[in-house]
């Protein structure tokens, strides 16, 4: 039986779990101003990661971007609860 830690790694790549906290980071940064502006700074961090990544021959996904905007919303969910 595979453990718990090796089904979630296969599942969700590291890189994948990194931007979702990083995602989160932003909001946290950008909330204090309104959450509205904390999701609007992880959007457009999120696009110019990949528009940075594409520039100097790193891996560009959408994926990257949905998993920093993903974070982006747990930490609006956190804010509003």
């Amino acid at each position: 039986m595979r453990s718990i830690e090796a089904a979630i790694m296969e599942a969700i790549p590291q890189d994948k779990c990194l931007h979702v906290i990083f995602g989160m980071l932003i909001f946290a940064i950008g909330h204090f101003v309104t959450w509205q502006v904390g999701i609007a700074c992880v959007a457009a961090v999120g696009i110019l990661k990949e528009v940075l990544d594409h520039f100097t021959g790193g891996d560009v996904s959408v994926w990257d971007v949905i998993a920093t905007l993903t974070g982006g919303l747990i930490g609006l969910v956190c804010f509003a609860r």
